[in-house]
């Protein structure tokens, strides 16, 4: 069922440009999928997951909020930024850490590596988190005039590229770091990329809930050949890829369980 964009923060001043913030905590009923459009070139998806027995619900330590994942999306005619996050023992650290990313880049927008570690390392100011909520963060930003990106990836969410002539692929490193606003620490030294992307190509950043739907089982989840099977299909189109890829991670693949991981999923057009 989809469920309609009011339950997601958006600013979209014209058809063009849009602003996304979406939170876990307002996304809870098992088994659903919120999707939307981001302006006219970006998309965004979040579930809580399908399964409320799976191992992953463990490490979920308030029981007021089973889904702990985070995440932004800013797209304009210029750049567009996006930032995923997946929490562990709490939703604090990965809600307070997009918020802030989000509300900063709202204002200023990264101009190379360096100025978005300062950034990325500034996101523990403010009020502190109270528990010992853990979260990955994977930030990401694209210029459309170059066509070139870069970006800083704590964990293990992916930041891919999918197009016509381009095989799926994870772009960033992938390790088991996490980031806290309590150990600030934490918050430096972060994985560093560089990206070049073509026309008619689609960005895409997602938690593991994707290509662990099977939870820790990833040669049983989402592989990169679903992703480029499923953006072919929906023309590269953000949304519907967003939204297709969401649902099959819920449904599981291969006859595999699914839907064992709470998920965030971006895209946008380069």
């Amino acid at each position: 069922m989809r469920v309609a964009s009011r339950l997601f923060s958006m600013d979209s001043a014209t058809p063009e440009l849009g602003r996304l913030l979406v939170l876990g905590r307002d996304h809870q009923s098992w088994g659903a999928v919120a999707s939307t459009t981001v302006g006219s070139l970006a998309g965004a998806a979040i579930s809580v997951g399908s399964d409320p027995a799976s191992p992953s619900t463990q490490f979920k330590y308030d029981p007021d909020v089973a889904n702990e994942d985070a995440g932004c999306l800013i797209s304009s005619q210029d750049w567009v930024g996006m930032a995923v996050a997946d929490a562990h023992y709490g939703p604090e650290s990965s809600h307070l850490i997009i918020e802030r990313l989000h509300n900063m880049w709202g204002k200023i927008r990264p101009t190379d590596l360096g100025h978005l570690a300062q950034m990325i390392e500034f996101l523990r100011q403010g009020e502190p988190a109270v528990t010992e909520s853990e979260t990955t963060l994977l930030a990401v930003t694209y210029d459309r005039a170059s066509r070139t990106g870069f970006g800083i990836s704590f964990g293990d969410s992916t930041f891919a590229i999918a197009g016509p002539h381009r095989p799926a692929e994870p772009i960033n490193p992938l390790d088991h770091r996490f980031v806290s606003t309590v150990h600030r620490e934490s918050l430096r030294h972060g994985a560093a990329f560089k990206f070049k992307a073509g026309p008619g190509e689609l960005l895409l950043a997602f938690t593991d809930g994707i290509d662990g739907c099977h939870y820790r089982n990833p040669e049983t989840s989402v592989r990169t050949s679903d992703i480029d099977r499923i953006a072919k299909e929906a023309g590269y189109e953000p949304h519907s890829t967003v939204r297709t890829l969401t649902e099959l991670a819920l449904a599981g693949v291969r006859g595999n369980p699914g839907g064992e991981d709470n998920i965030v999923a971006l895209a946008a057009l380069a």
